[in-house]
């Protein structure tokens, strides 16, 4: 208890100073007139125009390359966060730290490049080119996020909770999938765009994507691909609805025959009107393989609700969400997370919250609650 009183002296102090320092700075105009494209789960969770991963990004850190005769943009963020766990060792690590350069080489081709420096080693998270023909239409070709899953396309920096939902990391190529940690990408080309415009706002948004599925910086394991297709409907302008489909199969080695079989399905809905957002997600997937005696498959499924009110515009904001997961639906125990949460923005891309994780495993007396509080620094 001592060690939680320490870390909640310490996040009021930095907030008090915050807003005593900083209320009138620059860098909240910026904020005031950003966030609204910046940090909205429903921009966020368009597979088209991926708002949040590119485009719409303060022009801060653009600079002039005169070698080329192009603009570049530098951005990056560090996350340092202390967890409190129940029944386990409390302590202090750094969640991430990225950096992302993109540019124009013409009007309509551009570039991305984004390593991840937490862990033992850096790696590259991002690397990849696109062209882009209009609204219709911007092939994109390299490694990059997979078009799935609406918290999956959101940047970890704009994230309204610390991490993402259970489902997420465990059936969209993040920390507890078959195929290991890929950070939600894979290797590969696509195509996405919007059509139908009407009112000055499109209706359609789609992406389909052709990928490896072995993960980032991998080769392709086995002769066959895998298949991706994602369609976000905006009835109106608040609130976007999405689904999406994954076919593919994974290997564990070169070896013949390992070949497994991988797939989901997924759909979602978005509303944002501030000071309020709503998203709700649902997931499920299939992981294994055929046998003499038939298909071996485990069937993972889960889903999140989670609703964000800013109590104070553009700066305080509380979270609620409920997170549900079962690894194996015919045999597994389903576990669920209890979040409620508090943000504050000094900038767009700097900001500290604090979640409390109300944990539950079916069957198991023992749960493991969670308080996590981190701190960003970005540019």
């Amino acid at each position: 208890m001592k060690n939680i009183c320490f870390i909640v002296c310490a996040v009021l102090s930095s907030f008090t100073c915050s807003m005593s320092a900083s209320a009138s700075d620059t860098d909240d105009l910026l904020s005031l007139i950003t966030d609204q494209k910046v940090i909205n789960a429903h921009d966020a969770g368009s597979s088209g125009n991926e708002l949040v991963q590119n485009e719409e990004k303060p022009d801060t850190g653009k600079y002039y390359d005169g070698t080329a005769g192009t603009w570049l943009r530098v951005h990056g963020y560090a996350q340092v966060r202390y967890q409190y766990p129940e029944n386990a060792t409390a302590g202090f690590d750094i969640h991430r730290a990225r950096l992302d350069v993109s540019g124009d080489i013409t009007d309509s081709v551009g570039y991305k490049l984004q390593p991840a420096f937490e862990g033992p080693a850096a790696r590259l998270l991002d690397a990849y080119a696109d062209c882009t023909a209009g609204y219709y239409l911007k092939i994109t070709a390299g490694q990059f996020k997979i078009p799935f899953s609406q918290e999956n396309l959101i940047s970890s920096a704009y994230l309204e909770t610390i991490d993402r939902s259970q489902a997420v990391e465990a059936l969209v190529a993040r920390s507890k999938d078959i195929i290991g940690n890929q950070n939600g990408r894979d290797i590969g080309i696509k195509a996405g765009g919007n059509f139908l415009k009407l009112q000055n706002m499109f209706v359609f948004e789609y992406a389909l994507a052709v990928l490896n599925g072995q993960g980032i910086n991998t080769m392709d394991l086995n002769d066959q691909k895998d298949y991706v297709g994602r369609l976000v409907i905006h009835p109106f302008t608040d609130l976007s609805v999405d689904g999406e489909y994954y076919a593919g199969r994974y290997a564990l080695s070169n070896l013949t025959g390992s070949s497994y079989e991988r797939t989901r399905i997924g759909a979602g809905l978005a509303y944002v009107h501030e000071p309020v957002s709503v998203n709700v997600e649902f997931i499920r997937g299939s992981d294994g393989y055929e046998s003499s005696s038939g298909r071996v498959l485990t069937r993972r499924q889960g889903w999140y609700a989670q609703t964000a009110y800013f109590i104070l515009p553009h700066k305080l904001q509380g979270v609620l969400k409920y997170d549900t997961y079962n690894p194996d639906i015919t045999t597994g125990s389903t576990s669920t997370v209890y979040t409620i949460g508090m943000n504050w923005n000094f900038t767009t891309v700097t900001r500290l919250q604090v979640d409390y994780g109300i944990k539950d495993v079916e069957g198991t007396r023992k749960n493991s609650n969670l308080l996590a509080v981190q701190f960003q620094a970005g540019f």
